[in-house]
């Protein structure tokens, strides 16, 4: 099956790889399931928290939050474990500069990444 899989990576905006995209299962670097990504780009941790937005550029993914809006976004459903993870040894290219972060918005994955802990039961994808 992770043949099958298209791996997006997840940048931060100090152009480091933070996590990987098997769409709709967000994983971090080490191979481990911290998230979901919905068909609208929303970000929610493995519990079903809200956390952030995909960053509509697609040169550049990362996760974003306005922090002013995000207590909006009710928590959803916990999704089921992913049957899949990546290779934790991939190199990925340096991504072109980003640009510049909107107002009251912060990068997930440089400045709170506490937001996306791996999920509990990790044996599930080894």
């Amino acid at each position: 099956m992770q043949e099958a899989v298209r791996w997006i990576p997840i940048y931060t905006t100090r152009r480091t790889i933070a996590a990987f995209l098997g769409y709709p299962y967000l994983f971090d670097t080490k191979g481990r399931w911290i998230g979901v990504v919905t068909p609208e780009g929303r970000v929610y941790a493995t519990n079903g928290t809200y956390v952030g937005y995909l960053d509509p550029e697609p040169k550049f993914a990362r996760i974003l939050r306005h922090v002013a809006t995000a207590p909006l976004y009710p928590p959803i459903q916990p999704p089921k474990p992913p049957p899949f993870s990546p290779n934790p040894g991939w190199t990925v290219p340096l991504p072109p500069p980003p640009p510049k972060l909107p107002p009251q918005t912060i990068d997930v994955l440089a400045a709170q990444p506490e937001l996306l802990p791996p999920h509990a039961s990790q044996e599930i994808l080894r």
